[in-house]
């Protein structure tokens, strides 16, 4: 008699259900984060360019169409031509690169003062670095005037020791330091009692917005305040500066520095 083999018994798998759930859910999750990520992206591309189609400058800003910066040689020599200059002259100046060496000269004088931004000002050699308003010049200047200036920081408002009382990263500096004025242009009276030595980038927007406040205290201090201005081009975040700081020194050549600086102040102001 043939033994029967007995056929082995039919197993069940257990189902983990709580893990096949969670597996689920986990990828549900991914899925949900993909899908916000995709219409966060397509959002932020359709507002930058619709951005990029509706912003610009203001009208009178120079510039041109296709997102030309208002300081482009083009409208450099426009400038020239607005202001009355001899634009063949000027365009070869420019185009030369015959005041590139004075730039550099100025930006090497700046670093060896320790300026390290711009706009940075120097009144009667103390140090004020940056976009101050018109009211912390006004408090140094009128020190000066009526002798009550100092070295010592808490001897100036709170105000403004809030900004000398860091050493570690001073934007005022009472103690006043030698500086050379040179042949740099300037305005006002030459024997001025208050001098404001001022390094600025006209690509800069904080000097765009000092521009106002030295308007301000040219009006406020006709026969007491002298205005010097030199070159600090930062070339590295602002690509035209350069071009820009030597058209206002072309612009000099034919005893037009102020009415370059003007125009290109009011071209990023606008």
């Amino acid at each position: 008699m043939v033994a029967k083999k007995t056929q082995p018994a039919p197993t069940t798998k257990i189902v983990d259900t709580n893990a096949v759930l969670n597996r689920l859910s986990q990828q549900f999750n991914l899925l949900a984060v993909l899908i916000v990520a995709l219409f966060l992206f397509q959002g932020y591309t359709f507002y930058r360019v619709k951005n990029i189609q509706t912003t610009g400058p203001a009208a009178g800003a120079g510039q041109q169409g296709g997102g030309e910066s208002p300081l482009s040689e083009t409208n450099l020599i426009a400038y020239a031509k607005e202001i009355d200059l001899d634009t063949k002259k000027f365009e070869q100046c420019l185009s030369k690169g015959e005041k590139a060496e004075a730039v550099g000269a100025e930006v090497a004088e700046a670093t060896g003062l320790g300026v390290q931004g711009t706009p940075g000002f120097f009144i009667n050699g103390k140090f004020l670095g940056g976009a101050f308003p018109f009211e912390n010049f006004k408090e140094i200047i009128d020190k000066e005037l009526d002798g009550t200036s100092s070295t010592i920081c808490t001897d100036y408002s709170e105000g403004l020791q809030t900004y000398c009382s860091d050493p570690a990263n001073p934007s005022f500096k009472p103690e006043p330091v030698a500086v050379n004025v040179g042949n740099s242009p300037f305005t006002g009276p030459k024997d001025a009692p208050v001098t404001i030595l001022e390094y600025s980038d006209f690509e800069c927007p904080f000097c765009a917005r000092a521009f106002g406040t030295i308007q301000q205290l040219k009006a406020a201090y006709p026969k007491e305040v002298k205005i010097v201005f030199k070159q600090l081009p930062l070339t590295q975040i602002h690509p035209n500066a350069q071009k820009a700081a030597e058209a206002s020194l072309c612009a000099q050549d034919q005893g037009k520095f102020w009415e370059m600086h003007d125009k290109l102040f009011q071209v990023q102001g606008a």
